[in-house]
């Protein structure tokens, strides 16, 4: 019917309803471990390419945007990583039972590009307090491209820069399970959250390079930018690279043999309710062969009867015709 928006891709933590209003957000570790690690349909979900974004304002946070296809390529959805320092709101960790958030973020922010007011992100803290520590929050936020959710990311995304991208051909594409698994790995890598190394600007670069590493051929289309830096200044960040790359690859084979395991119980599952309806099935062409053994013995049974009655009724006449000729004077006959 006209006027009606279009169905959206039923994938949690990856596409919205076009006319839900807020975006949702939530930690990775819930993201990955919920909604996209054990959901098939993540796996046929194509990563088309991964931006690095800049703030210009405060501690110029840094983040990843990813625009990523459905299945059938007709949607994409936009998930937004970042790394931010000192805790988080606890709504983002409260899922409903399909694995999403139950609310959604604001419009705007203070400290991230997406990151729930009242939280603290990278813009809040000093990059001089070489000392400071906090326990690392890692963030995602998603909504559907074109929907009324997405408008709001895309608001949020144009007081930022755009540093530079990577696409990826369509042949060697990440999916957005192996995404989840690397930002999921990379978060958990360094799950303290310092100003001097292990920061917004360590997440993004580690990821972004990681992709590089791990998809040859992603091609980057700025290669000298502001990445990585604060008032121009580069800011170091803890060499991670090929440690996330090393703990992708061992999780992704794990993923894939515990995949395999599954499908193989799957497979014995469906073999052992096939032999349970064969038998089944042939358990009632037994008994229903056996019924109609029975129906013909009865059948027989009966004629049996029917003969053995007429028969008696029969001998029965035979014996009335004889005692009437008995009782006929001898006078009467020949």
């Amino acid at each position: 019917m006209f006027g009606l928006a279009p169905e959206h891709p039923k994938i949690n933590g990856l596409f919205t309803a076009y006319e839900r209003s807020n975006f949702y957000y939530l930690s990775v570790e819930p993201w990955y471990l919920n909604c996209i690690r054990n959901n098939p349909d993540t796996w046929h979900c194509s990563v088309v390419e991964a931006a690095w974004y800049k703030k210009q304002n405060g501690g110029e946070h840094e983040f990843l945007r990813f625009d990523i296809s459905s299945p059938d390529k007709r949607h994409t959805c936009i998930v937004i990583a970042e790394r931010n320092g000192g805790g988080g709101n606890a709504n983002r960790d409260r899922c409903d039972s399909t694995g999403t958030t139950d609310t959604g973020a604001p419009i705007d922010t203070v400290s991230g590009p997406v990151t729930p007011l009242g939280a603290t992100g990278d813009s809040t803290l000093s990059l001089t307090s070489s000392s400071s520590l906090w326990v690392a929050d890692g963030l995602i936020s998603y909504a559907t491209l074109d929907s009324r959710a997405s408008a709001q990311l895309e608001h949020i995304l144009k007081k930022a820069t755009r540093v530079c991208s990577l696409t990826f051909s369509e042949k060697a594409r990440p999916s957005a399970n192996e995404l989840a698994t690397l930002l999921y790995l990379a978060s958990k890598l360094q799950p303290t959250y310092t100003v001097t190394s292990t920061q917004c600007y360590w997440f993004v670069d580690t990821v972004f390079t990681a992709l590089k590493s791990l998809f040859e051929d992603a091609e980057q289309d700025i290669v000298i930018h502001r990445g990585g830096t604060w008032n121009g200044v580069p800011i170091y960040a803890k060499e991670s690279v090929k440690e996330v790359c090393g703990k992708y690859r061992e999780a992704r084979a794990a993923l894939a043999l515990e995949v395999e395991e599954r499908c193989r119980l799957e497979r014995i599952r469906i073999q052992q309710r096939q032999w349970e309806r064969e038998q089944l099935q042939a358990a009632q062409v037994r008994a229903q062969a056996a019924e109609e053994i029975a129906q013909r013995e009865r059948e027989k049974r009966l004629a049996a009867e029917d003969r053995a009655r007429a028969a008696e009724e029969q001998i029965t006449r035979l014996h009335k015709v004889e005692e009437v000729w008995r009782a006929v004077p001898s006078t009467q006959q020949f």
